[in-house]
């Protein structure tokens, strides 16, 4: 609006009554379409911003999915301990009645009240470990690597990634201490149960500090004002201690998935103090723990890119799930073993196990490997001889539309699926607690792939129609 175009009280062929009866009619239309427009904004901003704050409550089942995990994922990791160290299988009621299930109940209960309470020893054993992992993260030399833009559309953060020197720092470490008698492997098998409350505890904790600190120092985001839920989601994206030390990215790879592969090497001296061998499932579930943590801390350059560092807020979920439902439910095929007397399945059916696994292997990192380094360099050459086909969107991004990722749009979930179902295969088939990691990583990565599916449409747009249309299978090729 122009003051210029404003009829004057001074103009010649106008009345000064005229004259401000039209100028107060001029003011009242302006102000109308003013107030018109910001109520219009400001609805908008609002339908905007609940439509945000419910696309955001859906995930996981929205408040009431929260308030439900936080009951059922710590009864699940005590219910399988259980069943492995108790029962050799499943536990469940000897018969179907009240009075059945409220026995069954009362010795479940019992079970964590007489072996599962922490202790002074794994107190000081827990703590000690995650301080003993957070001063590697920090003194370690290692790579610089820059994350995703953030929100703002110019910040990216640093991340120190020297995950693998600290990985073999930490191997070197604990073999010493076995070695020279101060700790002994096996003790993680006698404190299995009171080490998993310690660990519990603890993430629990760390989740209440991250989420005040996050309050105190207004860094929320994404907040829907559901307690519980916004509890179990978490306050604040990128927490950290300092330039370099982020509190998110060490709970996801550093604590959990390193003592995941020492609970199964402590279930394996066990073994072998109780029975003087370590049966040959055992030792394949030493072998396959190990390569998939050397990999996790090999391509830890990639995890900053990762959907859990980009997009997931650090709350419970996050951190009690990598501190305790990593390491205490992966490891179970394990403890399984452990509590079972040891067997020898036939070398053709352990052959065929291992080259499953291998292939998974080989699916997992290759296919991650690919696309890390065309994200570097869009020139590079798949497995030395093909260049790469993409796909460029509008947006400016290439899809990578070669290779494995010519196959199946998430094909390093197919690897990450046959590794995990070759956990509870080697254990062969006197029970189907080993094979709840194999279900459960199934369902966590086709309901993901889901996920990703839907926030790419959103991305998109009509570019992801044609990929799809390129790259038809999901995960698995034909079939998914």
């Amino acid at each position: 609006i122009h003051t210029a175009s404003l009829p004057s009280p001074d103009c010649p062929d106008l009345t000064s009554t005229q004259s401000r009866t039209r100028v107060q009619r001029f003011h009242i239309m302006v102000q109308t379409r003013s107030s018109s427009r910001a109520r219009v904004a400001a609805e908008m901003a609002t339908a905007k911003k609940q439509k945000a704050e419910e696309e955001t409550a859906m995930e996981f089942g929205g408040p009431l999915g929260a308030a439900i995990g936080f009951i059922a994922l710590p009864v699940m990791v005590y219910y399988l301990w259980i069943c492995a160290r108790f029962y050799h299988g499943l536990a469940y009621p000897q018969e179907l009645s009240i009075e059945g299930f409220k026995l069954f109940g009362r010795t479940m209960v019992d079970h964590v009240l007489d072996d599962g309470l922490p202790t002074v020893r794994t107190t000081v054993l827990y703590v000690g470990w995650v301080f003993f992992q957070a001063i590697l993260a920090v003194v370690c030399p290692g790579k610089i690597v820059k994350g995703a833009v953030l929100s703002d559309g110019k910040t990216q953060l640093d991340y120190l990634c020297n995950g693998l020197c600290t990985w073999w720092i930490t191997l070197a470490t604990v073999l010493s201490l076995h070695l020279t008698g101060y700790f002994r492997l096996s003790e993680l098998a006698d404190c299995y149960a009171p080490l998993m409350t310690t660990a519990s505890v603890f993430a629990t904790v760390l989740s209440v500090l991250c989420w005040t600190s996050a309050h105190m120092n207004g860094r929320t985001e994404r907040m829907t004002g559901n307690l519980v839920y916004d509890f179990f989601m978490g306050a604040e994206l990128n927490p950290r201690l300092g330039k370099l030390f982020d509190i998110k990215m060490f709970v996801e790879i550093r604590p959990g998935i390193k003592l995941w592969f020492l609970l199964t090497a402590g279930f394996a001296m066990k073994q072998y103090e109780l029975h003087g061998a370590v049966s040959s499932p055992m030792l394949c579930l030493c072998l396959f723990h190990f390569v998939y943590a050397n990999s996790c801390f090999k391509g830890e350059e990639c995890i900053p890119r990762s959907m859990d560092i980009i997009y997931e807020k650090f709350g419970w979920m996050l951190c009690w799930a990598n501190l305790v439902w990593v390491p205490f439910t992966y490891c179970v095929p394990s403890l399984y073993l452990l509590h079972t007397a040891p067997f020898e399945p036939s070398l053709w059916y352990t052959g065929a196990v291992l080259a499953i696994y291998a292939l998974g292997y080989w699916i997992f990192d290759d296919a991650n490997a690919q696309k890390d380094l065309f994200r570097l360099d869009p020139n590079y050459l798949i497995w030395g001889r093909e260049k790469p086909k993409f796909l460029q969107t509008k947006r400016g991004t290439k899809l990578l539309i070669s290779g494995f990722w010519g196959v199946s749009r998430h094909i390093n979930y197919l690897g990450d699926i046959l590794q995990a179902w070759c956990f509870g295969l080697v254990c062969t088939f006197g029970s189907v607690i080993p094979y709840f990691y194999a279900v459960y990583l199934t369902a966590l990565l086709i309901h993901r792939e889901r996920r990703d599916n839907y926030d790419c449409q959103r991305k998109y747009g009509d570019d992801w129609e044609k990929y799809c249309k390129l790259v038809p299978a999901r995960i698995v090729p034909f079939l998914y």
